[in-house]
């Protein structure tokens, strides 16, 4: 059983990684989400055989089929990161399955959904999707309200992180983070709520940090170099929501 379910979070994850992509390339160029994918280099519409999440970009080397040109790593790599925290998402429910935990999970596969989209958003060309990223935390806020977490934690927590990270903007000018990190400052302090989101912004810079360091210590980059911050934050927000009831259990600011 626990195998099915596996398998069946996995390609839900994939198929819902492969809409991601579909989000991040049209959302770039202002297009409709409507119609059939298509090549990005020669324009030509993909044939079902190429839509295959993961699985095609192997098949196919890497490469269109028609005019030769390299497809974007960005696709294989949020398929599968989407395909793993589905994984995750499913593997972490309680193992009676009511409407409240499958509320749960979607919730959970829906937020990485997110995180996933405006990572690689922000990775691939350094700009946050701002639109996207306010309305989608108006949804999940009004998801999590309707999972019985109290509102007043929600906006308690959108204004304590888009505050701080508006803060970092304005006294670095810009240099330590762009001006679209507090947008997702919002988000994730409105979907994750106070004090839960301040964990995930730590973790954020503990390991934002930690990843700059190394990357300047080996040369990979220099100090004048750009590095996105918007994959620490993600990674902080998950790492808040994976470990929310220990976090919870030993802060001394507990609404609930």
């Amino acid at each position: 059983m626990i195998t099915l379910v596996s398998v069946f979070a996995i390609v839900i994850g994939a198929v819902l990684g492969s809409f991601a992509n579909v989000l991040v390339i049209r959302m770039k160029d202002g297009e409709s989400i409507r119609g059939r994918s298509r090549c990005v280099a020669c324009k030509r519409t993909l044939r079902a055989s190429e839509l295959v999440p993961i699985a095609s970009w192997f098949m196919l080397g890497g490469r269109c089929s028609s005019c030769g040109k390299a497809i974007h790593w960005q696709y294989p790599a949020v398929e599968a990161a989407m395909a793993v925290l589905t994984l995750v998402a499913f593997l972490r429910a309680p193992q009676v399955i009511d409407a409240h935990a499958f509320g749960l999970i979607a919730f959970e596969v829906a937020l990485s959904f997110v995180l996933v989209v405006i990572t690689a958003f922000d990775l691939r060309w350094k700009l946050v999707p701002v639109d996207f990223v306010v309305g989608s935390a108006i949804l999940l806020a009004a998801w999590r309200i309707l999972l019985g977490v109290p509102w007043v934690e929600l906006v308690l927590g959108a204004i304590a992180v888009s505050v701080l990270l508006g803060a970092f903007v304005l006294l670095s000018r810009g240099r330590m983070m762009g001006e679209g990190d507090p947008f997702v400052g919002l988000l994730i302090g409105a979907v994750l709520g106070f004090p839960l989101a301040l964990f995930g912004i730590l973790a954020a810079f503990v390991i934002g940090g930690s990843v700059a360091a190394a990357l300047l210590i080996e040369r990979v980059v220099t100090r004048k170099t750009e590095i996105p911050f918007v994959p620490f934050l993600a990674a902080g927000a998950l790492i808040a929501l994976w470990w929310s009831s220990s976090l919870l259990r030993y802060s001394p600011y507990v609404f609930r």
